[in-house]
């Protein structure tokens, strides 16, 4: 039960893995899962907790803190199409996951909320793809969006008011459900997936705060299409709340030569680093 069935390649490139079987098929494998989401297991918070508390008021950097997935984490526990058919066939398992899900993170990161002033809020999704999300946004708004709400109430309290969270494909069906939820930045913002940084900022105007939203595929077409790429966003970047860089990983064909063209032609356009 406890174990993914999994098919990869890591020769000679690692590649994303094909997930053949998952975990979590019935309530009864969730209630043996169930067993390993106690907020209170021991060894939650390092041994060394007071002295990075300590370390950590000393600082010179931002900080953050990580406050988990709602439902891109039941996602990987009962797979993409699964869970699809789920939130029909059997919406009531679903909901009491990304119950639990948020319990655990509300619990888990009050303790650390206290002891330390973060600078801002992290967590994760990845439920959409180049069509848009796994789920409809009305399900994310009865299902996802008032736990987020609850988590990011409890970030403000405490003084947190950057809180994004990592999606890929496009999330625009979904942006107004994150800002309700009080996420208010996104990351990787796929241009090819649909989340060009443009558009959002049309839509969004300054609500969204962005990261990312460089279409990766320009640095594979040369230094014409990356010049091109760069100053179609720098509009948006002078605006502000926006961390231009490439929209996820760059593809493995890239050479060095354009990926270096593309660092110093972004520090010049942009003005930033050195």
């Amino acid at each position: 039960m406890d174990k993914f069935l999994v098919k990869s390649s890591r020769y000679p490139y690692k590649t994303i893995p094909h997930y053949l079987e998952f975990p979590i098929k019935t309530r009864q494998d969730w209630l043996e899962f169930l067993k390993r989401l106690n907020p209170d297991t021991p060894g939650r918070y390092p041994e060394n907790w007071d002295k990075l508390v300590k370390q950590y008021g000393k600082r010179d950097y931002p900080l953050g803190i990580y406050f988990g997935s709602m439902i891109g984490k039941v996602r990987d526990w009962i797979g993409f199409e699964n869970l699809a058919y789920m939130v029909y066939d059997n919406r009531s398992l679903v909901e009491e996951m990304v119950e639990t899900l948020c319990n655990l993170s509300l619990k888990v990161i009050e303790k650390a909320l206290k002891d330390i002033q973060f600078d801002f809020a992290s967590g994760w999704e990845d439920i959409c793809y180049n069509s848009g999300p796994l789920i409809s946004p009305r399900m994310f708004h009865e299902i996802v969006t008032p736990r987020y709400k609850r988590i990011t109430d409890l970030l403000h309290k405490y003084g947190i008011d950057v809180i994004w969270t990592d999606c890929d494909g496009n999330i625009i069906p979904l942006i107004p459900e994150f800002l309700e939820g009080g996420i208010n930045c996104m990351f990787p913002v796929e241009v090819r997936a649909g989340s060009d940084p443009v558009k959002i900022r049309e839509m969004f105007a300054n609500k969204v705060l962005m990261m990312g939203g460089i279409d990766k595929m320009a640095l594979l077409k040369g230094p014409v299409a990356i010049e091109k790429e760069l100053l179609r966003l720098k509009p948006i970047v002078d605006q502000g709340g926006f961390i231009p860089h490439i929209d996820h990983r760059t593809p493995a064909d890239v050479t060095l030569e354009s990926y270096k063209f593309y660092l110093k032609l972004k520090r010049e356009i942009f003005n930033c680093g050195k």
